[in-house]
Protein backbone atom coordinates (compact mmCIF):
# COMPACT_ATOMS: atom_id res chain seq x y z
CA UNK A 1 0.00 0.00 0.00
CA UNK A 2 1.25 3.45 -0.83
CA UNK A 3 0.36 6.57 0.92
CA UNK A 4 -0.08 9.89 -0.68
CA UNK A 5 3.22 11.96 -0.41
CA UNK A 6 1.64 14.67 1.35
CA UNK A 7 0.57 12.23 4.11
CA UNK A 8 4.32 10.72 4.14
CA UNK A 9 5.42 14.58 4.21
CA UNK A 10 3.31 15.26 7.51
CA UNK A 11 4.53 11.69 8.87
CA UNK A 12 8.13 12.05 9.14
CA UNK A 13 8.89 13.73 12.25
CA UNK A 14 11.22 13.63 15.77
CA UNK A 15 10.18 12.94 18.76
CA UNK A 16 23.45 11.23 36.89
CA UNK A 17 24.84 9.29 39.14
CA UNK A 18 28.22 10.80 41.40
CA UNK A 19 30.84 8.56 42.83
CA UNK A 20 31.23 8.94 46.83
CA UNK A 21 33.82 8.19 49.78
CA UNK A 22 34.43 4.34 49.72
CA UNK A 23 32.53 2.98 53.14
CA UNK A 24 30.19 0.12 54.00
CA UNK A 25 26.66 0.96 53.76
CA UNK A 26 23.59 -0.17 54.87
CA UNK A 27 20.23 -0.32 53.37
CA UNK A 28 17.34 1.44 55.78
CA UNK A 29 13.50 0.34 54.35
CA UNK A 30 11.38 2.66 55.85
CA UNK A 31 7.89 4.34 55.05
CA UNK A 32 7.23 8.04 54.95
CA UNK A 33 11.00 9.35 56.54
CA UNK A 34 13.93 7.74 58.12
CA UNK A 35 14.22 7.65 61.39
CA UNK A 36 15.90 9.68 63.71
CA UNK A 37 19.84 8.97 63.92
CA UNK A 38 21.34 7.04 66.67
CA UNK A 39 24.88 6.57 66.96
CA UNK A 40 26.93 4.72 69.29
CA UNK A 41 30.38 5.91 67.89
CA UNK A 42 32.36 8.20 70.42
CA UNK A 43 33.00 10.41 67.57
CA UNK A 44 29.68 10.27 66.15
CA UNK A 45 27.71 11.19 69.48
CA UNK A 46 26.21 14.38 68.33
CA UNK A 47 23.89 13.74 65.23
CA UNK A 48 24.39 15.82 62.09
CA UNK A 49 22.55 19.54 62.05
CA UNK A 50 20.52 18.02 59.02
CA UNK A 51 18.94 15.15 61.45
CA UNK A 52 18.73 16.82 64.85
CA UNK A 53 16.15 19.21 62.85
CA UNK A 54 12.74 18.94 64.51
CA UNK A 55 10.78 16.45 61.70
CA UNK A 56 8.67 18.72 59.60
CA UNK A 57 5.45 17.35 58.98
CA UNK A 58 4.47 16.45 55.56
CA UNK A 59 1.70 17.14 53.75
CA UNK A 60 -1.11 13.87 53.40
CA UNK A 61 -1.15 11.94 50.61
CA UNK A 62 -4.10 12.44 48.47
CA UNK A 63 -5.19 9.98 46.01
CA UNK A 64 -4.81 11.03 42.39
CA UNK A 65 -7.09 10.76 40.05
CA UNK A 66 -6.56 9.85 35.71
CA UNK A 67 -9.41 12.21 35.41
CA UNK A 68 -9.13 15.39 37.45
CA UNK A 69 -12.81 16.50 36.56
CA UNK A 70 -15.48 17.76 39.36
CA UNK A 71 -18.65 16.66 39.07
CA UNK A 72 -20.66 20.23 39.74
CA UNK A 73 -23.36 21.83 38.25
CA UNK A 74 -20.98 24.80 37.54
CA UNK A 75 -19.10 22.24 34.98
CA UNK A 76 -22.17 20.01 33.94
CA UNK A 77 -24.21 22.47 32.81
CA UNK A 78 -21.97 24.33 30.23
CA UNK A 79 -20.78 20.48 29.18
CA UNK A 80 -24.13 19.35 28.43
CA UNK A 81 -24.37 22.21 26.18
CA UNK A 82 -20.96 22.11 24.28
CA UNK A 83 -21.79 18.02 24.02
CA UNK A 84 -25.16 19.11 21.97
CA UNK A 85 -23.16 21.66 20.04
CA UNK A 86 -20.27 19.27 19.18
CA UNK A 87 -22.60 16.63 18.08
CA UNK A 88 -24.27 18.64 15.86
CA UNK A 89 -21.82 20.39 14.10
CA UNK A 90 -20.09 16.63 13.71
CA UNK A 91 -23.46 15.28 12.21
CA UNK A 92 -23.98 18.07 9.55
CA UNK A 93 -20.01 18.02 9.01
CA UNK A 94 -20.06 14.42 7.93
CA UNK A 95 -23.21 14.62 5.79
CA UNK A 96 -21.68 17.39 4.06
CA UNK A 97 -18.05 16.47 3.78
CA UNK A 98 -19.36 13.03 2.35
CA UNK A 99 -21.35 15.22 -0.44
CA UNK A 100 -18.13 17.41 -1.36
CA UNK A 101 -16.01 14.28 -1.61
CA UNK A 102 -18.42 12.64 -4.30
CA UNK A 103 -17.80 15.09 -6.27
CA UNK A 104 -14.17 16.40 -5.30
CA UNK A 105 -11.94 13.65 -4.84
CA UNK A 106 -8.85 15.45 -3.55
CA UNK A 107 -9.39 15.10 0.33
CA UNK A 108 -6.40 16.56 1.00
CA UNK A 109 -7.19 19.86 -0.94
CA UNK A 110 -10.50 19.76 0.71
CA UNK A 111 -8.92 19.25 4.21
CA UNK A 112 -6.58 22.12 3.78
CA UNK A 113 -9.87 24.36 2.96
CA UNK A 114 -12.24 23.12 5.92
CA UNK A 115 -8.92 24.33 8.06
CA UNK A 116 -8.60 27.62 6.25
CA UNK A 117 -12.14 28.24 6.74
CA UNK A 118 -12.50 28.27 10.51
CA UNK A 119 -9.77 31.35 9.97
CA UNK A 120 -12.72 33.69 8.29
CA UNK A 121 -14.63 33.20 11.25
CA UNK A 122 -12.16 33.65 14.61
CA UNK A 123 -9.90 36.64 12.83
CA UNK A 124 -13.08 38.91 12.51
CA UNK A 125 -14.32 38.09 15.68
CA UNK A 126 -10.77 39.23 17.08
CA UNK A 127 -10.78 42.12 15.06
CA UNK A 128 -14.24 43.52 15.91
CA UNK A 129 -13.51 42.79 19.80
CA UNK A 130 -16.34 40.07 20.02
CA UNK A 131 -13.51 38.00 21.43
CA UNK A 132 -10.13 38.80 22.91
CA UNK A 133 -7.23 37.70 20.91
CA UNK A 134 -4.73 35.01 22.70
CA UNK A 135 -1.21 36.44 23.39
CA UNK A 136 0.78 34.46 21.00
CA UNK A 137 4.67 34.65 21.77
CA UNK A 138 7.16 32.67 19.57
CA UNK A 139 7.57 30.08 22.64
CA UNK A 140 3.81 29.53 22.46
CA UNK A 141 3.53 28.67 18.61
CA UNK A 142 6.41 26.37 18.97
CA UNK A 143 4.73 24.27 21.63
CA UNK A 144 2.10 23.96 19.08
CA UNK A 145 3.72 23.35 16.05
CA UNK A 146 3.69 19.55 16.59
CA UNK A 147 0.69 19.54 17.99
CA UNK A 148 -0.64 21.43 14.27
CA UNK A 149 1.21 18.18 12.62
CA UNK A 150 -0.52 15.75 14.19
CA UNK A 151 -3.97 17.63 13.92
CA UNK A 152 -4.06 18.15 10.28
CA UNK A 153 -2.72 15.03 9.20
CA UNK A 154 -4.85 13.42 11.66
CA UNK A 155 -7.91 15.23 9.65
CA UNK A 156 -6.49 14.76 6.35
CA UNK A 157 -6.01 11.03 7.16
CA UNK A 158 -9.49 11.17 8.04
CA UNK A 159 -11.37 13.01 5.48
CA UNK A 160 -9.06 10.63 3.04
CA UNK A 161 -10.19 7.39 4.32
CA UNK A 162 -13.60 8.23 4.23
CA UNK A 163 -13.70 8.73 0.80
CA UNK A 164 -11.34 5.46 0.19
CA UNK A 165 -13.64 3.05 0.72
CA UNK A 166 -13.92 0.26 3.07
CA UNK A 167 -16.45 2.02 5.41
CA UNK A 168 -17.18 -0.84 7.59
CA UNK A 169 -13.10 -0.96 8.82
CA UNK A 170 -13.61 3.01 9.47
CA UNK A 171 -16.41 3.32 11.57
CA UNK A 172 -14.71 0.15 13.57
CA UNK A 173 -11.41 1.48 13.94
CA UNK A 174 -12.70 4.99 14.51
CA UNK A 175 -15.30 3.31 17.61
CA UNK A 176 -12.04 2.42 18.97
CA UNK A 177 -10.58 6.20 20.27
CA UNK A 178 -10.91 5.36 23.77
CA UNK A 179 -9.06 2.28 23.95
CA UNK A 180 -6.23 4.26 22.11
CA UNK A 181 -6.94 7.11 24.15
CA UNK A 182 -6.12 5.47 27.15
CA UNK A 183 -2.68 3.62 25.49
CA UNK A 184 -1.43 6.62 24.29
CA UNK A 185 -1.74 8.46 27.61
CA UNK A 186 0.01 5.18 28.78
CA UNK A 187 2.87 5.71 26.91
CA UNK A 188 3.15 9.77 27.35
CA UNK A 189 2.83 9.71 30.69
CA UNK A 190 2.63 6.04 32.63
CA UNK A 191 -0.58 6.38 33.97
CA UNK A 192 -3.29 4.02 33.42
CA UNK A 193 -6.75 3.54 35.20
CA UNK A 194 -7.59 0.64 37.20
CA UNK A 195 -8.56 -2.24 34.84
CA UNK A 196 -11.93 -2.74 35.45
CA UNK A 197 -12.30 1.35 35.06
CA UNK A 198 -10.74 0.13 31.66
CA UNK A 199 -12.69 -2.55 30.81
CA UNK A 200 -15.54 -0.53 30.80
CA UNK A 201 -14.26 1.12 27.30
CA UNK A 202 -15.64 -2.26 25.83
CA UNK A 203 -19.11 -2.43 25.78
CA UNK A 204 -19.19 1.27 24.42
CA UNK A 205 -16.87 0.64 21.51
CA UNK A 206 -18.44 -2.88 20.88
CA UNK A 207 -21.99 -0.68 21.25
CA UNK A 208 -20.89 1.83 18.47
CA UNK A 209 -19.74 -0.90 15.81
CA UNK A 210 -22.49 -3.08 16.11
CA UNK A 211 -25.08 0.22 15.79
CA UNK A 212 -23.01 1.18 12.83
CA UNK A 213 -22.46 -1.79 10.58
CA UNK A 214 -24.87 -2.63 8.06
CA UNK A 215 -26.63 -6.36 8.04
CA UNK A 216 -24.34 -8.85 5.83
CA UNK A 217 -21.23 -6.86 6.05
CA UNK A 218 -18.37 -9.04 4.87
CA UNK A 219 -15.17 -8.47 5.03
CA UNK A 220 -11.40 -9.76 4.38
CA UNK A 221 -7.35 -8.93 4.71
CA UNK A 222 -7.47 -6.74 1.94
CA UNK A 223 -10.27 -4.03 3.41
CA UNK A 224 -8.33 -4.88 7.06
CA UNK A 225 -4.81 -3.82 5.85
CA UNK A 226 -6.17 -1.40 2.77
CA UNK A 227 -5.51 2.81 2.52
CA UNK A 228 -9.19 3.65 4.59
CA UNK A 229 -8.44 1.11 7.00
CA UNK A 230 -4.75 2.26 7.83
CA UNK A 231 -5.50 5.85 7.21
CA UNK A 232 -8.54 5.57 9.98
CA UNK A 233 -5.91 4.09 12.39
CA UNK A 234 -3.33 6.67 11.66
CA UNK A 235 -5.64 9.52 12.25
CA UNK A 236 -7.35 7.94 15.60
CA UNK A 237 -3.70 7.71 17.00
CA UNK A 238 -2.82 11.11 15.84
CA UNK A 239 -5.61 12.59 17.14
CA UNK A 240 -5.48 11.10 20.62
CA UNK A 241 -1.86 12.38 20.62
CA UNK A 242 -2.70 15.80 19.49
CA UNK A 243 -5.49 16.14 22.72
CA UNK A 244 -2.90 14.55 25.41
CA UNK A 245 -0.50 17.48 23.85
CA UNK A 246 -3.17 19.77 23.67
CA UNK A 247 -4.77 19.25 27.42
CA UNK A 248 -0.67 20.06 28.72
CA UNK A 249 -1.48 23.65 27.25
CA UNK A 250 -4.69 23.79 29.38
CA UNK A 251 -3.31 25.18 32.38
CA UNK A 252 -3.89 27.71 34.99
CA UNK A 253 -1.03 29.70 34.23
CA UNK A 254 -1.12 29.38 30.30
CA UNK A 255 -4.88 30.57 30.10
CA UNK A 256 -3.92 33.45 32.14
CA UNK A 257 -0.94 34.66 30.47
CA UNK A 258 -1.49 33.84 27.08
CA UNK A 259 -5.44 34.35 27.51
CA UNK A 260 -5.72 30.60 25.77
CA UNK A 261 -9.12 29.85 26.31
CA UNK A 262 -10.79 26.76 24.81
CA UNK A 263 -11.90 28.59 22.16
CA UNK A 264 -8.75 30.74 21.52
CA UNK A 265 -6.06 27.54 21.70
CA UNK A 266 -8.16 25.59 18.96
CA UNK A 267 -8.17 29.21 16.92
CA UNK A 268 -4.18 29.13 17.18
CA UNK A 269 -3.95 25.53 16.49
CA UNK A 270 -6.00 26.33 13.34
CA UNK A 271 -4.19 28.68 11.93
CA UNK A 272 -0.37 26.55 12.31
CA UNK A 273 -2.62 23.75 11.23
CA UNK A 274 -3.79 25.22 8.01
CA UNK A 275 0.24 26.67 7.72
CA UNK A 276 1.78 23.45 8.22
CA UNK A 277 -0.54 21.78 5.36
CA UNK A 278 -0.34 24.44 2.81
CA UNK A 279 2.75 22.82 1.47
CA UNK A 280 1.97 18.91 1.35
CA UNK A 281 -1.37 19.58 0.20
CA UNK A 282 -0.37 21.98 -2.35
CA UNK A 283 2.44 19.41 -3.95
CA UNK A 284 0.61 16.54 -3.81
CA UNK A 285 -3.04 17.65 -5.13
CA UNK A 286 -3.12 21.37 -5.77
CA UNK A 287 -3.19 21.25 -9.50
CA UNK A 288 -5.32 18.61 -9.69
CA UNK A 289 -7.97 20.12 -7.36
CA UNK A 290 -7.90 23.73 -9.12
CA UNK A 291 -8.44 21.84 -12.31
CA UNK A 292 -11.18 20.13 -11.20
CA UNK A 293 -12.56 23.46 -9.27
CA UNK A 294 -12.32 25.36 -12.67
CA UNK A 295 -14.28 22.37 -14.48
CA UNK A 296 -17.27 22.50 -12.11
CA UNK A 297 -20.51 24.40 -13.95
CA UNK A 298 -20.84 26.69 -10.71
CA UNK A 299 -17.02 26.75 -9.20
CA UNK A 300 -18.56 29.95 -7.26
CA UNK A 301 -21.44 27.83 -5.37
CA UNK A 302 -19.36 24.44 -4.84
CA UNK A 303 -16.16 27.17 -3.33
CA UNK A 304 -19.07 28.31 -0.91
CA UNK A 305 -20.07 24.76 -0.33
CA UNK A 306 -16.39 23.97 1.11
CA UNK A 307 -16.08 27.01 3.10
CA UNK A 308 -19.52 26.46 4.70
CA UNK A 309 -18.35 22.62 5.79
CA UNK A 310 -14.92 24.31 6.79
CA UNK A 311 -17.11 26.26 9.30
CA UNK A 312 -18.70 23.64 10.32
CA UNK A 313 -15.54 21.61 10.91
CA UNK A 314 -14.54 24.25 12.81
CA UNK A 315 -17.51 24.43 15.18
CA UNK A 316 -17.51 21.05 16.08
CA UNK A 317 -13.41 21.19 17.12
CA UNK A 318 -14.38 24.29 18.93
CA UNK A 319 -16.63 22.52 20.92
CA UNK A 320 -14.54 19.31 21.33
CA UNK A 321 -11.82 21.49 22.63
CA UNK A 322 -14.17 22.83 25.19
CA UNK A 323 -15.42 19.98 26.01
CA UNK A 324 -11.57 18.37 26.41
CA UNK A 325 -10.99 21.09 29.38
CA UNK A 326 -13.45 20.29 31.20
CA UNK A 327 -12.39 16.48 30.51
CA UNK A 328 -9.58 14.16 30.36
CA UNK A 329 -8.36 13.06 27.00
CA UNK A 330 -9.42 9.32 28.03
CA UNK A 331 -12.83 10.80 28.94
CA UNK A 332 -13.25 12.98 25.91
CA UNK A 333 -12.29 10.05 24.11
CA UNK A 334 -15.17 8.07 25.34
CA UNK A 335 -17.72 11.31 24.66
CA UNK A 336 -16.26 11.24 20.84
CA UNK A 337 -16.80 7.63 20.58
CA UNK A 338 -20.66 8.20 21.73
CA UNK A 339 -20.89 10.50 19.02
CA UNK A 340 -21.00 8.49 16.73
CA UNK A 341 -24.20 6.78 18.21
CA UNK A 342 -25.57 10.73 17.80
CA UNK A 343 -24.67 10.49 14.62
CA UNK A 344 -26.61 7.85 13.63
CA UNK A 345 -29.51 9.06 15.56
CA UNK A 346 -29.35 12.00 13.38
CA UNK A 347 -29.18 10.35 10.31
CA UNK A 348 -32.80 8.53 11.13
CA UNK A 349 -34.06 11.98 11.97
CA UNK A 350 -32.63 14.25 8.97
CA UNK A 351 -32.27 11.90 6.32
CA UNK A 352 -34.85 8.85 7.03
CA UNK A 353 -32.96 6.45 7.76
CA UNK A 354 -34.95 3.58 9.60
CA UNK A 355 -34.87 2.91 12.70
CA UNK A 356 -33.19 -1.14 13.30
CA UNK A 357 -33.28 -3.13 15.94
CA UNK A 358 -29.72 -3.21 15.16
CA UNK A 359 -28.94 0.37 16.38
CA UNK A 360 -31.59 0.39 19.25
CA UNK A 361 -29.12 -2.15 20.76
CA UNK A 362 -26.23 -0.91 19.90
CA UNK A 363 -26.69 2.47 21.28
CA UNK A 364 -28.11 1.29 24.00
CA UNK A 365 -24.92 -1.07 25.12
CA UNK A 366 -22.93 2.15 23.90
CA UNK A 367 -24.47 4.38 26.49
CA UNK A 368 -24.43 1.70 28.96
CA UNK A 369 -20.98 1.72 28.92
CA UNK A 370 -20.43 5.15 29.35
CA UNK A 371 -22.55 5.17 32.48
CA UNK A 372 -20.33 2.36 33.72
CA UNK A 373 -17.46 3.99 32.39
CA UNK A 374 -18.04 7.12 34.58
CA UNK A 375 -19.29 5.43 37.72
CA UNK A 376 -15.89 3.12 37.67
CA UNK A 377 -13.77 6.59 37.10
CA UNK A 378 -15.52 7.79 40.20
CA UNK A 379 -15.08 5.24 42.50
CA UNK A 380 -11.76 4.70 41.53
CA UNK A 381 -11.06 8.53 42.30
CA UNK A 382 -11.97 7.73 45.83
CA UNK A 383 -9.92 4.98 46.82
CA UNK A 384 -7.18 5.37 49.12
CA UNK A 385 -3.99 5.98 47.67
CA UNK A 386 -1.13 3.71 47.86
CA UNK A 387 1.83 3.78 50.47
CA UNK A 388 5.07 4.95 48.80
CA UNK A 389 7.68 3.05 50.22
CA UNK A 390 11.20 4.72 50.34
CA UNK A 391 14.43 3.71 50.68
CA UNK A 392 17.00 5.59 52.02
CA UNK A 393 20.68 4.84 51.92
CA UNK A 394 22.83 5.86 55.33
CA UNK A 395 26.10 5.73 56.68
CA UNK A 396 26.88 2.49 58.71
CA UNK A 397 27.95 4.26 62.30
CA UNK A 398 31.66 4.75 63.02
CA UNK A 399 32.71 4.08 59.60
CA UNK A 400 33.35 7.62 58.19
CA UNK A 401 36.92 9.08 58.10
CA UNK A 402 38.10 12.58 57.70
Amino acid sequence: MRLPRCSLALIVASAGTVAAWQMPRRRLSVLGRPALYKSTHPALSTAPSWLSQPAVKAPPLRAVSIDEEAPTMARVAPLLGFLGLWYAFNAAFNVQNKVILNKFPYPWAASWFQLASGILFFVPAWLTKLRSPPNVDTKLILRFLPIAALHCGGHGLQVSSMGAGSVFFTHVIKATEPVVGMLVLLAFTGKIAPWWVNACLAPIVGGVVYAGIKPGTAFGMGDLLGYASVAALASTVAFSIAKLLAKSLMTKETKQKHNLTPANNYAVLTVCSTLVLLLPSALGEGPAALAAIKAMPNPGAFMRQLVGCGFLYYGYNEMGFRVLDLLSPVSAAVANSLKRVAVLLAAVIFLGEKVSSRKIIGSSVAMAGVLLYSLAKTKAAKLPPKPVKIVVDAEEPGTWQP
